[in-house]
């Protein structure tokens, strides 16, 4: 049982992330509205054996929780995320590090282009479990709204 989903809870959407502890590699990942996500979460739940759902206690994280409860998954813990949007900005651009010129710039002013939600949903499950995940190449940061 190595298959683990996160969620970063927002106002309006959530990062959500599938990773394989076993392999140490993100199998999916993206950004979900938060009416949508419990269909994705449903849809990885049938297709894989999830060993635990990580959830940011942030904003929504009791919709989060309920929506979960409502299609019977109960394995979630919450972690602190307090911090983890400006860490997810640090984590992007070691996953795919900047081109030639902007590497010269210090990395705390550098915006990355993508939207952090999936990145920060990887940094609450690299804190839960202690353990720095590969993001593979082929696995683009999608979109499911």
């Amino acid at each position: 049982m190595s298959i683990y989903i996160s969620i970063d809870p927002g106002n309006q959407k959530c990062g959500v992330l599938l990773a394989d502890m076993k392999t140490g590699n993100v199998i999916e990942a993206g950004i979900s509205s938060l009416k949508n996500f419990s269909d994705l979460v449903s849809l990885w739940n049938k297709n894989y054996v999830i060993s635990k759902i990580i959830i940011g206690d942030g904003t929504n994280c009791k919709y989060i929780e309920n929506q979960l409860q409502q299609i019977n998954i109960f394995n979630y813990y919450f972690v602190d995320e307090r911090g983890s949007t400006l860490r997810a900005r640090f984590r992007y651009w070691e996953i795919w590090p900047p081109n030639y010129f902007l590497r010269l710039l210090p990395k705390e002013i550098l915006f990355p282009p993508e939207n952090l939600d999936a990145v920060v949903a990887l940094i609450l499950l690299e804190d839960f479990l202690k353990y720095n995940f590969f993001w593979p190449k082929k696995v683009n940061i999608k979109i499911w709204l």
